[in-house]
């Protein structure tokens, strides 16, 4: 019975070697220090207070241009080859809902996201959620979730492509997060192996000796 909590002990020691913390990876992505210049990089977006959800600051389009995506705001991650990641946001769109809760006020929008080279989600016209009765502060905002987006290489490029007509949409508290429990290609480093392999076999040993003592 003790060998086998030993056993156990052991197992979980390796599980937490080999699986890492989940941090998220994206610089600023509450927006409060955006300024057109730093970790983001944009076309056109600009720093609001409208539709926040972690601090005081969103990201806009900041302009109008039917349902081009040519608005872009983007950012270059430290990622992993092989490993899978969870991207999450807020979205907020301008206009008014009455006190019925109908859309009294809505405006042409768009929303593109790119991971690397691949479209991770395409949004259109998505419905405002203000029931503030003004444009500002606007609000609440929607969460959106993308879940297992695999990185191909150990920089990625995370890209948001927007249009309004003629009023705005809002990012804020931008995340992206490596799937929890998962290794790149499910393939733990040498160290950890040897780490396991030293632990495993010390127990063996110690087996040994007790079953000879006995």
């Amino acid at each position: 019975m003790k060998f086998a909590k030993q056993l156990a002990a052991t197992f979980v020691l390796a599980a937490a070697v080999i699986a890492p913390a989940s941090a998220n990876i994206v610089v600023d992505g509450s927006f409060e220090a955006f300024d057109g210049e730093g970790a983001w990089q944009t076309e056109s977006w600009s720093r609001y207070v409208r539709g926040t959800q972690d601090g005081s600051s969103s990201a806009g389009t900041g302009c109008a241009m039917g349902s081009n995506f040519g608005c872009t705001l983007s950012q270059t991650l430290t990622t992993v080859a092989g490993q899978r990641y969870d991207l999450s946001f807020w979205l907020y769109a301008d206009g008014v809902v009455d006190s019925n809760g109908n859309v009294a006020l809505n405006f042409d929008n768009g929303l593109r996201v790119w991971f690397g080279d691949e479209i991770v989600q395409t949004i259109i016209n998505f419905p405002t959620t203000n029931t503030s009765g003004s444009f500002n502060p606007g609000g609440p905002s929607t969460l959106i979730t993308i879940s297992n987006i695999l990185a191909t290489s150990a920089s990625t490029v995370l890209q948001f492509a927007g249009y309004h007509n003629p009023a705005g949409i809002y990012l804020d508290n931008v995340v992206v997060e490596a799937v929890p429990g998962e290794e790149p290609g499910e393939v733990p480093e040498p160290g950890t192996l040897s780490l396991l392999g030293l632990a495993m076999g010390g127990l063996a040993l110690a087996r040994r000796r007790r079953v000879r003592a006995g």
